[in-house]
């Protein structure tokens, strides 16, 4: 009996610390640079497509306002295969540009991390 416990104990700790990572990167990736070159009132349609690509949404607001947005979701997502402990990390990262007969009239830029921990093991009672 002894000699089972031998065998089965060190599966158990090699099991124990299997974890499974894995990594997002979606969207439009944009740095703080790229942002500060954004000018009110100056900057076009044309250099921002420059800038930053084509952006993932375009919404007509009025005959002269069009409304960009460009995301960026990063992050990464772990799960323990012993404990069935899951943690993910991602933050959003959103530029929300406003442009008025095809020059940026106004901007804003905003990052929302977003984690969680889920813990699905059960307990004996």
């Amino acid at each position: 009996m002894r000699k089972s416990y031998l065998i089965i104990l060190p599966f158990l700790l090699l099991v124990s610390a299997c974890t499974y990572t894995s990594s997002i990167n979606s969207g439009t990736s944009f740095t703080p640079k790229q942002v500060s070159l954004i000018k009110k009132g100056i900057t076009d349609e044309v250099s921002l497509v420059n800038l930053l690509g084509q952006p993932q949404v375009k919404t007509v607001i009025s005959e002269t306002d069009v409304k960009w947005i460009y995301t960026y979701t990063e992050g990464s997502a772990s799960a323990q295969a012993f404990t069935m402990k899951t943690t993910s990390n991602f933050t959003t990262h959103m530029l929300d540009i406003l442009v008025r007969d095809g020059v940026v009239i106004n901007f804003a830029e905003t990052h929302t991390p977003v984690n969680y921990n889920i813990n699905t093991s059960s307990s004996l009672n």
